[in-house]
């Protein structure tokens, strides 16, 4: 029986290999890491003393073609593109913006109005959450103590009633905020 005898390692050798493992695991961190912070890629803006707080609330439905369509409803905020934006005033004024849409985490696009399609395409089997927060539009996330103003809808398509749980940070009245 023969033993084949190992070839030493240079330490230049060693160096690469640590080189190439490092930059692998470098890789694979910083693409997780950038999945996991999407929603909060745009600097936070408190909405400041004496301004009235954006509320927001969710209603989904079931398209007859395809996917879900949202209305997104919205109180002291004024939803709208930034080419026809008012003129900002430090007076307690409403404030105005768009909003971001998210599926799963996931930025798909802005939103200057009401209502917004989900098409089946950006949905996966099982459940699903879709989440608007409002913006400035300087793409700061509107903040009231703290805390973004996102509403955020949990749906599931195998279920005869799609909308398993829905939830406001800034809930508008007389509306029930969970589901």
């Amino acid at each position: 029986m023969r033993f084949r005898q190992r070839k030493s390692l240079s330490k230049q050798d060693v160096m690469t290999s640590i080189l190439v493992i490092a930059a692998t695991l470098f890789s694979v961190a910083a693409n997780n890491a950038l999945a996991s912070t999407e929603i909060h890629e745009h600097k936070a803006r408190d909405i400041g003393q004496g301004t009235l707080i954006p509320k927001i609330q969710l209603q989904v439905f079931r398209d007859q073609i395809d996917g879900v369509n949202i209305h997104v409803e919205v109180d002291n905020y004024l939803l709208n593109a930034p080419n026809i934006a008012k003129k900002e005033s430090n007076t307690g004024a409403i404030l105005q913006g768009h909003a971001h849409v998210y599926v799963n985490g996931v930025k798909r696009q802005r939103l200057y109005g009401e209502d917004v399609h989900i098409p089946q395409s950006w949905l996966k089997t099982g459940v699903n959450q879709v989440a608007v927060s409002l913006n400035s539009h300087q793409h700061e996330n509107w903040m009231s103590g703290g805390h973004s103003i996102v509403g955020s809808v949990f749906l599931d398509f195998s279920k005869k009633d799609i909308v398993l749980h829905t939830f406001t940070s800034q809930p508008i009245e007389n509306k029930h905020a969970h589901h």
